[in-house]
């Protein structure tokens, strides 16, 4: 949704430039036709936003803090615009500011973009890199222990109680993801298998995995 939204920021940039370009050359139809476009793309940009913050919302504490600043940043611009836009009434400097504030909301979403991907990049590698190790349980003391892993967008956090030797429960206390809850029934696995190196749950394979991690890390008390 965030790329489709950039796309309209772009069109709009490009009919504003374009605009300029035939207002000054007094191409007054072609003109007239630019602006007939420009403000159902502006509409849908402005609707995408506010459903695009109301998606993000519930994911927000997934999200590095500089993907979250450059997403507030280009909403007040774009309610800014939008206010320009209505309170100026003079058409020639309404359209100056309005052309200045178009490219400045350009920058912002190029720039949210860039830094979701590089953050989105991180977390990719961070899960690629996880290796879940089997622990001897029974070198394991009988007691409860709580292990987590945060990977960014998907963190977990479980209490594992061990007695005899055996996993005799793994309580899932905290599971922050977005697609991958069809993952915590892997706790069930865990237990029944005796092991932690058991089979992602399909279509939760990286929620799997962080679970898993925390389950390990919990048996042998990382922090």
């Amino acid at each position: 949704m965030g790329i489709i939204l950039g796309y309209l920021c772009v069109i709009c940039f490009i009919l504003l430039a374009v605009k300029a370009i035939t207002h000054r050359c007094h191409l007054t139809k072609i003109d007239r036709t630019l602006m007939k476009i420009h403000k159902p793309v502006s509409a849908a940009m402005l609707l995408l936003s506010v459903v695009h913050l109301i998606a993000v919302i519930p994911v927000l504490k997934n999200r590095a803090w500089f993907v979250n600043v450059s997403g507030i940043i280009i909403i007040v611009l774009i309610l800014v615009l939008i206010a320009l836009c209505h309170m100026m009434k003079k058409r020639e400097k309404r359209m100056q500011w309005h052309r200045i504030m178009t490219v400045i909301l350009l920058i912002g979403v190029a720039v949210h973009m860039v830094v979701y991907f590089v953050d989105f990049a991180e977390y990719q590698n961070k899960i690629s890199s996880i290796e879940i190790d089997n622990v001897d349980l029974s070198q394991i003391a009988d007691g409860s222990y709580e292990g987590e892993y945060d990977a960014g967008y998907i963190y977990a956090k479980v209490r594992v109680e061990v007695k005899d030797g055996k996993i005799e429960s793994v309580t899932l206390l905290e599971h922050r993801n977005e697609r991958g809850k069809p993952a915590e029934i892997i706790t069930d696995d865990i237990l029944e298998q005796q092991k932690i190196d058991v089979d992602a749950v399909s279509g939760a394979t990286n929620s799997s995995k962080v679970i898993q991690k925390a389950v390990e890390n919990a048996i042998r008390h990382v922090k």
